[in-house]
């Protein structure tokens, strides 16, 4: 009896009975933790995404209203003047835009507006390399908005043609520094995508026509996240998220 008792009480380790209990409880565990924390990557994308729209437009909006212009050096979203799309840019924003090629009438409103320069990248640019300053001419060729996207966003009930171009907030606009310190990157809730090689500064929308006739002056519309996501959408992806019964 007590050598049965010293047996136990010397004994070191677990029994595979008491390792099977312990693999069960840590399995279940990990099916209650990594649904949550997946969650709050999601959440954490879709919040700090809306925020940052918010606060890229009223970076902009608050440069016009200080040096009556809007911000010079964009980023133009193309590898040069003529060529193919920056090929960092994500899927989803090069199927919701399509080329735009400026004439003298449809410069004329973005020179008035006082954006007279775009930084063009070279191809493989991701979110913190330094385009090259290039002047807009009246054959450039731009992003602009595709019709279906101009519905989509609540911007016309029929989309028109070039009403529309899209130009990314980077690191060269002339906004930097005055009414902003330094314009955001959006946080991706991909592991694989990395901004240092990936395209992920926000998109500034500008109107450049009225559907039949180019507008005296540019003006700002809207600002997209580079998933072409808007700040509705990205707040409805919030609360979906937050609350999945509704």
């Amino acid at each position: 009896m007590s050598s049965r008792f010293a047996n136990r009480k010397n004994r070191k380790g677990f029994t595979l009975i008491e390792l099977v209990v312990v693999l069960f409880i840590l399995v279940g565990l990990a099916a209650l933790i990594i649904p949550a924390v997946s969650g709050l990557v999601a959440r954490t994308t879709a919040s700090t995404s809306a925020s940052s729209i918010g606060n890229v437009a009223n970076a902009i909006q608050r440069y016009e209203a200080q040096f009556l212009a809007y911000p010079d050096n964009f980023d133009s979203l193309k590898t040069d003047l003529v060529g193919a799309n920056l090929d960092t840019l994500d899927a989803a924003f090069i199927a919701a835009t399509v080329n735009v090629t400026l004439t003298a009438p449809k410069r004329v409103p973005l020179t008035a507006a006082g954006i007279t320069s775009i930084g063009v990248h070279t191809a493989g640019d991701g979110s913190y390399v330094m385009a090259t300053p290039t002047a807009v001419t009246d054959t450039t060729v731009l992003r602009g908005l595709s019709t279906t996207t101009q519905e989509a966003l609540g911007l016309e009930t029929t989309g028109v043609a070039g009403k529309y171009i899209v130009l990314g907030v980077g690191a060269m606009t002339s906004m930097k520094g005055r009414t902003m310190m330094d314009p955001p990157v959006a946080f991706p809730s991909d592991g694989s995508i990395n901004p240092i090689n990936t395209y992920r500064r926000f998109m500034a929308i500008f109107q450049i026509n009225d559907g039949t006739d180019p507008l005296t002056r540019a003006k700002l519309v809207g600002i997209l996240a580079p998933d072409a996501n808007s700040i509705s959408t990205e707040l409805g992806n919030y609360f979906s998220l937050v609350n999945p019964s509704n």
